[in-house]
């Protein structure tokens, strides 16, 4: 006889019914936005909450805000937080996905509200899911391409992405290693962001995972106290094809168990200086 219990219970979903998982596949661009925390759009608000803020009223398909504890900024120079100090800068990428139309218009926002930084675009075949049939629908409409795209498929031309006039072939180099890793003495992570100084690369950011799993096959977690000095660690650093091949010989020597992946993405980097020209934000 059932108890109360298991009456009070909810029901399981039918996998016939409406409730069913619904899947849709297609093409969007990746976009990420390389910052610092401490950036302002104005001095009430900051950069990354405006851009984040501009993106749900254009109501992109999604977006993600990811925080590191080291990195380079766009002019070269380290972004550490310290003890004393009063403001803590960390380096900031924050992703979004949407259809290339969708993603050309934004562009104008990012310029707009990150005064110094750099982005990176690319292709991304998208998998999504949603139980309910209306809200798979939603995430259809922003897909550029239903179903699987065509691998032969580019970034669209710069008629459609009017920025894309100034951006510069790039390559994102990401490094996925361990917190424990050793480089001469001194962390892995912390050698390679100076490698990247020391050769004037810039956008560096330092993320450190929470849970993941590696070559060995064994699971490290911030859940357990003996795991903590070994968390999975991904350094992601973008610059010109020339700029990251000069330290590909150093990750060489100096990187003896891990996994390197190198991505070929749009580039453009800005600064107070030198903003991008009036067309790309009209």
């Amino acid at each position: 006889m059932a108890s109360d219990l298991d009456n009070a219970r909810p029901k399981p979903a039918d996998p016939s019914g409406p409730e069913r998982d619904m899947k849709r596949e297609g093409e969007q661009t990746l976009l990420r936005v390389f910052l610092r925390n401490t950036d302002h759009y104005s001095w009430w608000a900051s950069a990354d909450d405006t851009l984040v803020s501009r993106a749900m009223k254009r109501e992109l398909a999604g977006g993600t805000e990811l925080e590191g504890f080291l990195g380079v900024d766009v002019l070269g120079h380290k972004i550490e937080p310290r003890l004393w100090s009063l403001a803590q800068h960390r380096p900031v990428v924050i992703e979004f996905l949407d259809r290339p139309a969708v993603i050309g218009v934004f562009l104008a926002d990012v310029v707009e509200v990150v005064h110094e930084g750099l982005l990176t675009l690319e292709r991304a075949h998208v998998l999504a899911y949603r139980k309910r049939e209306r809200d798979a629908g939603r995430v259809a409409a922003h897909l550029a391409v239903p179903g699987r795209p065509d691998p032969a498929a580019y970034l669209p031309s710069p008629e459609e992405f009017p920025v894309m006039r100034q951006t510069t072939d790039g390559h994102l180099l990401r490094i996925f290693v361990d917190d424990v890793d050793q480089f001469e003495g001194q962390p892995l992570y912390r050698a390679v962001v100076q490698k990247a100084l020391d050769l004037g690369l810039a956008n560096a950011i330092v993320l450190r995972a929470p849970l993941g799993f590696g070559t060995h096959g064994r699971v490290r977690s911030d859940r357990f106290v003996d795991y903590l000095p070994d968390l999975p660690i991904l350094i992601e650093i973008a610059d010109t094809p020339e700029k990251i091949a000069a330290i590909l010989p150093f990750l060489d020597r100096a990187v003896t168990e891990g996994l390197i992946t190198i991505e070929g993405v749009k580039m453009l980097r800005w600064t107070k200086e030198n903003p991008p020209a009036d067309d790309t934000t009209s």
